[in-house]
């Protein structure tokens, strides 16, 4: 419906894959980094399921939870992820940068909530020109827990004075709509094929601006 969220406030957009084309090199990072003592796992590693997710975390998950390895991999993976970008390989999707100007035209907030790691997403905001609209970025390091837990956006709500009822999300994971009904806020998805009861898949970003404008 047109105009279905227009009279939000606060818009909580995560980053990967909802507001940059970054997935496969995420999956690719993963992928090479894995080889170096784990090429079994390599072969096989499916990033969709653990999108949205910090790295350390999804590392530990697949099996290596000693030192330094465990910090070393996160290390390297994330290395190969801000080489990536300094290439300037990651792109920002369609629709983005003009919903983004008209939503701070009309004095909307704007905020980040990733799961990525502070450095790479910094580096990205600022590589691909989006960091001037945001008034607020949450990372991983920012938060005991991550994404699936609603810990990210409790505390962006916290932290910038924000009220559920005033905000929505926009995401394109499960973990990240996990996270932001756990906090109680409205999600709309967008860039992915996530059917969630409730819960509106825009699909691109030309449909979510008829959405909250």
């Amino acid at each position: 419906m047109p105009g279905a969220f227009s009279s939000k406030r606060n818009f909580l957009f995560d980053l990967d894959g909802t507001l940059i084309d970054s997935t496969g090199l995420h999956a690719d990072a993963y992928r090479e980094t894995l080889k170096i003592s784990r090429p079994d796992l390599a072969a096989a590693f499916d990033y969709a399921p653990v999108a949205g997710r910090p790295t350390r975390e999804i590392f530990y998950e697949l099996g290596f939870h000693q030192e330094p390895e465990l910090t070393e991999l996160t290390r390297h993976k994330q290395q190969l992820y801000q080489a990536a970008v300094e290439r300037g390989e990651v792109g920002v999707f369609d629709g983005v940068i003009s919903l983004l100007a008209q939503l701070r035209e009309e004095g909307r907030r704007l905020f980040v909530v990733t799961g990525g790691n502070r450095t790479s997403v910094h580096r990205v905001l600022e590589a691909t020109g989006l960091k001037k609209y945001f008034e607020g970025i949450t990372t991983a390091e920012d938060t005991r827990n991550g994404k699936p837990f609603p810990d990210p956006f409790l505390q962006t709500l916290a932290k910038h004075g924000l009220t559920a009822p005033d905000s929505i999300v926009i995401e394109d994971a499960e973990s990240g709509v996990r996270s932001a009904q756990g906090a109680g806020l409205e999600v709309v998805l967008v860039h992915t094929t996530l059917q969630v009861p409730g819960v509106t898949n825009a699909g691109t970003f030309e449909n979510l601006a008829a959405l909250l404008l």
